[in-house]
C-alpha cells in the first residue's frame, strides 16, 4: 500500500509541476493547507478517496488519472513515466498555455488541431 500512495504522490506532482502549479496554488484550488499538499506528494499520509478526488478536481483531471498505470504498479518503475503519463503532462502542459487564451486565439488552435489530426469540419 505504501508503494500505491508513494506513486498517486508522484503523480500528483508531475501533474501539478506540469501545469506550473506551486503547492501552494495548488492547495488553495483543492482547499487544502500547501503543506498537506506535500504531503500527499511525499506518501506521509495517507489521503482518503475524497481528498484525492479534490486534489484531482483542482488539476482539471480524473480521479483514475492520479492513479498509477498497471505498468508502474507491475514493474515499479515510478521514475521511468510510461507512455500514458507522458501523454498525461504533455496535455497538462497544453491545457496550462490555453487557459491562458482568449476565444479568437482558441478557435484558430481548434482548427490547427483538426488539421493535424486529419479530421475535417
Amino acid at each position: 500500500m505504501d508503494a500505491l500512495i508513494k506513486l498517486i504522490g508522484g503523480n500528483i506532482r508531475k501533474i501539478r509541476k506540469a501545469q506550473g502549479l506551486t503547492q501552494e496554488k495548488l492547495g488553495k484550488k483543492a482547499g487544502f493547507d500547501y503543506r498537506y499538499v506535500g504531503f500527499i506528494e511525499q506518501a506521509r499520509v495517507n489521503p482518503t478517496i475524497k481528498t484525492l478526488e479534490r486534489v484531482a478536481a483542482a488539476l482539471n483531471f480524473s480521479l483514475l488519472d492520479l492513479f498509477p498505470k498497471n505498468s508502474e504498479l507491475e514493474t515499479g518503475k515510478k521514475n521511468t513515466p510510461s507512455k500514458a503519463a507522458e501523454r498525461e503532462i504533455i496535455m497538462a502542459h497544453i491545457m496550462k498555455d490555453l487557459n491562458k487564451a482568449d476565444e479568437k486565439t482558441l478557435g484558430s488552435i481548434n482548427r490547427i488541431i483538426k488539421i493535424a489530426v486529419g479530421k475535417k469540419k
